[in-house]
């Protein structure tokens, strides 16, 4: 509507200006009258042109507002709306606030030691709008809490009283680790800047830049002061700066009598790094100055102690206290009590040596109980009592994620080599396995050599067997995943599990209730719990309980789990336990490593557990272990909760019976010569005519000179050009080509690639004539 009166107004301003300088060129006073009448008709106009304008410009920002509004309630989970007069208007807790001063009075009692929620009030009381992370803790026991609010002031169309938006959201998990590293850095700055020792920064002007309180106060001067001042204006004795060796100088502070000190120059190359200087001249230090370092010391952030050459505790502070009571609970830490029997026999060692030399390097300590590291800062403080001052900085984090790492290498490099080595064995198999599936062809099953064939296809599927529990470590199997109810999956296989563990052990599986869905392979899943359950039996030779039990978990913030961390989410857990004999301490490292084994020689492959994590690993999940010795072991798994739709399509197990013969032109491309001569013979005998490549590049030849056929088989894994290359190449000559590929790796390696072309399929090697005949006959007849 206004748009066609802006266009309608335009186009009566232009005939009236277009008639108003016609009629101004004539001296006519009927023509001077209809100026005059133009004129009058413009100035009625404008007048509402300029209203109409105004309106929408107050509506476009009412709607505008009124989003943002929404927008805010569908972001905040805690918000309460009033008009200006302070009444609700609603709120996610309608009965809890009645209007805005008791909303108010509410929030002062709740926010009174945070330090932003003065500004907040102010917002709110004067109808400012703004944002801000609002800091505060209910008592000094409680975990510090971060929430965002908001204030946003509206005008909303059809509604005439302009409202007030508070909003509150917790946003504490996700600024946990900023919030302690800022706490961590400022305890730090905190300790450096009362430390008993001074820490400046020099320029190449030889200028102080930086420095820390303690200077300040030997210089008694302000930072201010000191800030920029030349070195040679305060110490002496500095002359050669820049050759890096410890030296005695001379300190010199405004209006009072100099005094000694050693001074540490920087080590870096530059020479801008931190200096540092310690008294040694303790006749110019008063009482005063003593007690404000002692209570320092005591208050410091940092654990710090002070010991004898011998190892006995002189004095340390609270930060130090809470440490040990935190590493190691029964330890009696006091004076005279020695600090060395809190340490591991290698750090008890390296300190010993380390006072022994008088060397004032870092020290990497482990205490007893061998999962707290520490770095040692050591520094003589009193060469006539022997006495020597420890700093230590907790480094456990840091050794923790250091280890995970270094596992995580392994078992990758692991991994890859098992997958490397499956893969070739996969071809040398499909070639065992083909060819006797060739020789049986020629025999009645009465025959001996019938037999001998049949040995020998039934050790070559034996083989294939290790072949994909090394896949499955290396996470390279092929999964057919679909969307499974874990408590029905447990039931179904129940009674195997009772077969399989035997009479002298109870199994009992406790579901959980209404347990979430997640997405596996349900025939690799039952691999799992199998694999598990035999375990189990095998560690309880005189009889035992295995107990199996399924729950939901959510997960709030990142949990380490074993060398990995488990993210936010949602997870269902399967615990499988046993009150075997456990697992010593030593091997738990190692038991998801392929072939390691605690077994008797023959007793086992040492690929069970290897085989777990990796099934576990390809699908999402994660799994760790809690072992006693003589008390048992419990395996928990934790796979992710599926939210996704149905599937689209469920997978059927294919199966083949009758005649697999048919009809067609197959284009082969194998570089394994022994794979190639026995699929193209296979395929012969179906009656299929066969033509054969050893690479891609003679495949691509062939295609490219007009060869007709049905269908391309190819391996995937080829040198110079590859399967998948040579599909895309030959789909732009071909374009509704049908695809088999054929590897020893899993689908989804090269799959993601792909897309979901219903057009291209896979063959997973070691693979029978019979499935090699079933799959091109399936593809062909689609």
């Amino acid at each position: 509507m206004l748009q066609r009166l802006h266009f309608s107004g335009f186009f009566l301003i232009a005939i009236i200006i277009a008639c108003g300088i016609s009629l101004l060129l004539a001296s006519d006073p009927v023509q001077m009258t209809l100026l005059f009448l133009c004129v009058l008709g413009l100035g009625a106009y404008l007048p509402i042109f300029i209203r109409e304008e105004e309106k929408q410009k107050q509506k476009n920002i009412q709607v505008y507002q009124a989003h943002a509004l929404q927008q805010a309630m569908e972001q905040f989970s805690e918000y309460a709306i009033f008009s200006i007069n302070g009444q609700l208007i609603k709120s996610s807790h309608p009965h809890l606030y009645p209007t805005l001063n008791e909303f108010v009075q509410k929030l002062d009692k709740k926010f009174e030691k945070s330090e932003q929620w003065p500004m907040l009030k102010r917002w709110i009381e004067e109808l400012n709008m703004g944002e801000l992370l609002l800091r505060f803790s209910q008592n000094t026991k409680e975990k510090q809490r971060i929430l965002l609010a908001r204030v946003l002031t509206q005008d909303l169309p059809h509604f005439p009283i302009k409202l007030i938006f508070i909003g509150f959201e917790d946003v504490t998990t996700h600024l946990d680790d900023t919030v302690s590293i800022q706490q961590d850095f400022f305890n730090l700055e905190q300790f450096i800047d009362k430390a008993p020792f001074a820490v400046f920064y020099l320029n190449q002007s030889r200028q102080i830049i930086a420095c820390n309180q303690t200077l300040c106060d030997w210089l008694k001067q302000t930072k201010e002061e000191i800030i920029n001042c030349r070195i040679e204006h305060v110490m002496d004795g500095i002359e050669d700066w820049q050759a890096a060796k410890i030296k005695i100088i001379q300190i010199k502070p405004f209006r009072h009598s100099p005094f000694k000190a050693i001074w540490f120059p920087p080590t870096l190359a530059t020479a801008t790094g931190a200096s540092i200087i310690c008294r040694i001249d303790g006749l110019t230090i008063d009482e005063t100055k003593n007690n404000h370092a002692e209570e320092t010391f005591l208050k410091a952030s940092i654990p710090a102690v002070i010991i004898h050459k011998s190892g006995e505790i002189q004095s340390f502070n609270q930060a130090f206290q809470g440490l040990i009571e935190n590493t190691l609970p029964n330890a009696i830490v006091s004076s005279n009590s020695s600090f060395l029997n809190l340490l591991s026999h290698s750090a008890h060692t390296q300190l010993v040596d380390a006072l022994n030399a008088n060397t004032f390097s870092p020290v990497e300590l482990t205490f007893h109980d061998a999962k707290t590291h520490c770095i040692a800062y050591l520094s003589q403080i009193n060469k006539e009592r022997d006495e020597y001052l420890l700093q230590l900085m907790d480094i456990s984090q840091q050794k923790r994620l250091e280890q995970q790492f270094i596992q995580s290498q392994k078992m990758q490099a692991v991994g890859q080599l098992a997958g490397g080595i499956a893969h070739d064995f996969n071809n040398l198999l499909t070639a065992m396995i083909g060819f006797c599936d060739l020789l049986l062809q020629r025999y009645m099953p009465n025959d001996p050599s019938y037999l001998d064939v049949s040995q020998i296809k039934q050790n070559a599927n034996r083989a294939a067997n290790l072949v994909r529990q090394l896949l499955a470590f290396s996470r390279q199997q092929t999964l057919q995943p679909r969307i499974v109810n874990i408590t029905d999956a447990l039931a179904e296989l129940s009674s195997l599990l009772r077969r399989l563990i035997g009479a002298k052990i109870d199994l009992d599986v406790i579901h959980g209730r209404d347990i979430w869905p997640v997405k596996v392979d349900v025939s690799q899943f039952e691999q799992v719990i199998i694999n598990l359950a035999v375990n189990s039996r095998d560690a309880m030779v005189d009889g035992g309980n295995l107990v199996i039990k399924t729950n939901n978990i959510s997960n709030t913030k990142p949990m380490p789990v074993g060398h990995e961390t488990m993210p936010i989410g949602d997870f269902v857990i399967i615990e499988v336990t046993d009150t075997g004999n456990g697992i010593d301490e030593e091997n738990l490292e190692h038991i998801f490593e392929p072939f390691f084994s605690t077994k008797e020689v023959g007793a086992g492959t040492g690929l069970g557990l290897s085989t777990v994590y990796g099934i576990v690993k390809q699908t999402g999940g994660f799994i760790f272990v809690e072992s006693e010795a003589e008390k048992g072991t419990t395996f928990r798994i934790c796979l992710p909760k599926y939210s996704g739709a149905a599937d689209p399509y469920t997978v059927i197990a294919e199966t083949h019976k009758g005649d697999l013969s048919g009809s067609g032109t197959v284009l082969l491309v194998e570089d394994e010569d022994a794979v190639r001569m026995f699929s193209a013979r296979a395929l012969r005998e179906k009656g299929y005519q066969v033509i054969e490549a050893c690479n891609g590049e003679v495949a691509l030849e062939t295609i490219m000179q007009g060869v007709e056929f049905d269908v391309l088989v190819t391996d995937v894994v080829m040198p110079q050009m590859d399967g998948p290359e040579l599909n895309k190449k030959a789909r732009e000559i071909v374009p509704n080509l049908k695809t088999i590929f054929i590897s020893g790796y899993t689908e989804d390696d090269f799959r993601k690639n792909l897309g979901d072309d219903t057009n291209i399929h896979f063959l997973p090697k070691p693979f029978t004539l019979k499935d090699l005949a079933a799959k091109v006959k399936d593809v062909l007849s689609n």
